[in-house]
């Protein structure tokens, strides 16, 4: 899930601030769920009662709902290797940390909880627990902003590691 507008904060972080408080009444009306697939990645560590009972999408695929699913850590595990790039430099996703699936911690938009640490690794609701403790969970990272990876990095760094080994 995503905490943030893009390419913010940057020089006029109030701004930014005030239309992610914007954002925060809308993300979960259901016509907005519905119509706005970026809405459904909308995650306010502030609000998780709301988050957890309007999110159409995030909240339930990260089986972060009061019914859990197990099914999908079950499906998850299933996989031979699962592969998170950070990009250091991203201005799209905020907190960029969630691309390795690490969140603020609740309550509050400032401390990274680390995935280890983050009940949904404790108790394993997706599935990531158990991959880790396979050696089939994998962080990796590149510089750059979001999605900006050279061609040659995409060979040597995933290609070749994961699929030609």
């Amino acid at each position: 899930g995503v905490f943030g507008f893009p390419n913010c904060p940057g020089e006029i972080v109030y701004f930014c601030d005030i239309v992610r408080d914007l954002l925060n009444y809308g993300a979960y009306v259901d016509f907005v769920q519905n119509f706005l697939v970026q809405a459904q990645y909308w995650h306010d560590p502030l609000h998780l009662d709301t988050y957890r009972a309007k999110s159409q999408f995030i909240a339930d695929i990260n089986n972060e709902k009061d019914e859990k699913h197990p099914e999908y850590a079950e499906n998850l595990a299933k996989l031979e290797n699962f592969v998170m790039i950070k990009h250091t430099e991203d201005t799209m996703v905020e907190p960029k940390e969630s691309e390795h699936f690490e969140f603020y911690a609740p309550g509050q938009a400032d401390v990274i909880l680390p995935l280890r640490e983050s009940q949904l690794y404790l108790e394993d609701w997706i599935g990531l627990r158990a991959l880790d403790e396979r050696g089939a969970l994998h962080f990796l990272e590149v510089e750059g902003d979001h999605l900006q990876f050279s061609r040659q990095w995409f060979i040597d760094s995933i290609i070749n590691v994961y699929f030609i080994p």
